[in-house]
């Protein structure tokens, strides 16, 4: 049966590589700062079968926000956010995970998947309809860009 995400989690240590599973989130094991230093950072989805009892719950959209600065708020116009900065110890950008839930207008969210590539132009992902978030999880931390793509 398929599954929706229902919420997200980020995960920062000190040492490299993360559990599988962590506090009932299926973590993707891509660091978030590979190549760049800093933190060990890596996102995790928690999933549920799709059904109408579960629509409300289940994310359907959600992006990235780069900022100049350290934010202690949730910015404007998303209903949830990770307070961690991604590209934490790594320079750069100020980076945080942002969604809605429940917007019966868009389709919830399947899965997600992170791409590395060394170039800003090589980063289209092949194969089903993935969408990309046109934000580079390493913005102004200099090396490779990370994208982080989507699939309904």
């Amino acid at each position: 049966m398929a599954t929706w995400i229902t919420d997200f989690n980020v995960y920062t240590s000190n040492d490299r590589g993360c559990p599988d599973y962590f506090h009932g989130y299926e973590m993707h094991l891509q660091d978030l700062n590979e190549g760049h230093g800093g933190k060990y950072i890596y996102v995790g989805r928690k999933r549920e079968k799709s059904s109408l009892k579960i629509r409300d719950a289940a994310v359907t959209s959600f992006s990235f926000l780069a900022f100049s600065n350290k934010q202690t708020e949730k910015p404007a116009g998303w209903e949830f956010w990770d307070y961690h900065d991604l590209s934490e110890g790594a320079g750069g950008k100020y980076i945080y995970m942002v969604w809605n839930k429940g917007e019966n207008w868009l389709n919830p969210i399947v899965e997600i998947d992170l791409h590395v590539s060394e170039t800003r132009e090589n980063c289209e992902k092949k194969g089903v309809s993935w969408t990309r978030i046109n934000q580079d999880l390493c913005e102004g931390s200099g090396g490779s860009y990370i994208w982080c793509y989507f699939f309904r």
